[in-house]
C-alpha cells in the first residue's frame, strides 16, 4: 500500500471511529441554511452578487461591478456566513488535530474562534496597509472580489458537506472532493487579486510583490501546512 493509500485509509477509518456525526456538526449546518436563506432575503440578488464581485478582476470596466461594490450588508453576511462554513469543512475533515483535546462543542467554537480572528486579523491590516498607500478604491476592490469569490465557494463547501453529512455520516470520500475544492479556490483568490493589484495599484512591481508575500502567500501556506499535516 502506497503512502497515498494510506492516509486515505486513516482518515476513513479516523471518521468512522466517530460512530455517529457530532450534534454540533448538524446544528450548524442547519443554521448555514438559515443564515444563507436570511441573506437571500436582505439581498434577492444575492448569486447576481456574487457573479460580479468574483468576476471582478477579469472585467474590462469597473462599472460592471460598480453597482454591487462596497455593499456592507453583503460584506457581512459573506463574513458570518463563510467563518462559519470554513469552520464546519475543518471540524468535519481534519479529525486529527491533535492540540485539540476539547469536547465536540468546544472543538467546534474553538476553530469558530479561531477562523473569525484570522478573517479579522487580515481585514485590518489589509485596512492599515492600503490606508497607509493612499488606495482606498484598491482595498474595497480587493475585499469585494474576495469577499465575492469566498462566498462562492464557501456555498460550493457548505453543499458537499451537507450532502456528506446527512447521507454518507462522514465516511465517504467526499473530503477528497472538498480538498480540491479548497485548493481550486486558494489559487483563483491568489490570482485574482494579484490581477486586481497590478491594474489597479500605483505603486512599484516590488510593492505588490511585497504585499502578496505578506497578507496573501503566507495565509495560504500556513492554511496548506495545518491542512496537509492534518489529512
Amino acid at each position: 500500500m502506497n503512502f497515498e493509500a494510506l492516509k486515505e485509509t486513516i482518515i476513513i477509518h479516523e471518521l468512522l471511529l466517530r460512530h455517529e456525526v457530532p450534534g454540533i456538526l448538524k446544528y450548524s449546518l442547519i443554521l448555514a441554511l438559515l443564515l444563507i436563506a436570511f441573506i437571500y432575503v436582505l439581498i434577492p440578488n444575492l448569486f447576481l452578487h456574487i457573479k460580479h464581485l468574483s468576476l471582478i478582476p477579469i472585467q474590462r470596466f469597473q462599472w460592471q461591478s460598480e453597482k454591487y461594490n462596497e455593499n456592507i450588508i453583503f460584506r457581512l453576511s459573506s463574513f458570518f456566513f463563510v467563518t462559519l462554513i470554513f469552520s464546519i469543512a475543518i471540524y468535519s475533515y481534519l479529525p486529527d488535530i491533535y492540540w485539540f483535546n476539547e469536547t465536540d462543542t468546544m472543538r467546534f467554537f474553538i476553530i469558530l474562534g479561531g477562523i473569525v480572528s484570522l478573517f479579522l486579523v487580515k481585514l485590518m491590516l489589509d485596512y492599515s496597509y492600503f490606508q497607509l498607500h493612499r488606495a482606498k478604491q484598491t482595498f474595497n476592490l480587493i475585499i469585494d472580489y474576495q469577499y465575492g469569490i469566498n462566498q462562492l465557494f464557501a456555498i460550493i463547501i457548505g453543499s458537499l458537506t451537507l450532502v456528506d453529512v446527512y447521507s454518507y455520516g462522514l465516511i465517504s470520500k467526499f473530503y477528497i472532493v472538498v480538498l480540491i475544492t479548497l485548493l481550486i479556490y486558494l489559487a483563483l483568490r491568489f490570482i485574482g487579486t494579484t490581477v486586481i493589484l497590478i491594474n489597479n495599484f500605483s505603486y512599484p512591481i516590488l510593492t505588490v510583490i511585497v504585499y502578496l508575500c505578506t497578507f496573501e502567500f503566507i495565509c495560504v501556506m500556513v492554511f496548506m501546512k495545518v491542512l496537509f499535516d492534518n489529512i
